[in-house]
């Protein structure tokens, strides 16, 4: 793949990433126990596929910089690694270029 497909798959996910950390920021304010409904973050710009998550579970994935949340099948192995496989969502790792474009593009980084 390169170079450039790689990065621009990347920014499309740290977009869909950026979407999520606005509902978490409200999700917040309602109340920590419930789950709460996210958006895949896969490359895919037109998906918008409602994945459910406690706030604890997002918390969980952001941990890491470079770990994004998408739906099950939406794994694109050529930009990133499956880390995590839950019931109702899977935790991807981005790697080489995607990866320092996820890092460099982390709002909380």
């Amino acid at each position: 793949m390169s170079e450039a497909r790689e990065e621009r798959l990347a920014k499309n996910e740290v977009l869909f990433r950026a979407l999520n950390e606005n509902i978490q920021g409200i999700a917040s304010t309602l109340g920590r126990g419930a789950p709460f409904e996210f958006i895949c973050e896969c490359a895919t710009s037109g998906c918008f596929e409602r994945l459910t998550l406690t706030l604890e579970e997002y918390e969980r994935v952001r941990l890491d910089g470079t770990h994004f949340l998408v739906a099950a099948g939406h794994e694109d192995i050529e930009v990133e690694q499956v880390v995590e496989v839950r019931e109702n969502y899977v935790v991807v790792e981005k790697d080489g270029i995607a990866g320092l474009v996820a890092l460099e593009e982390d709002p909380r980084g």
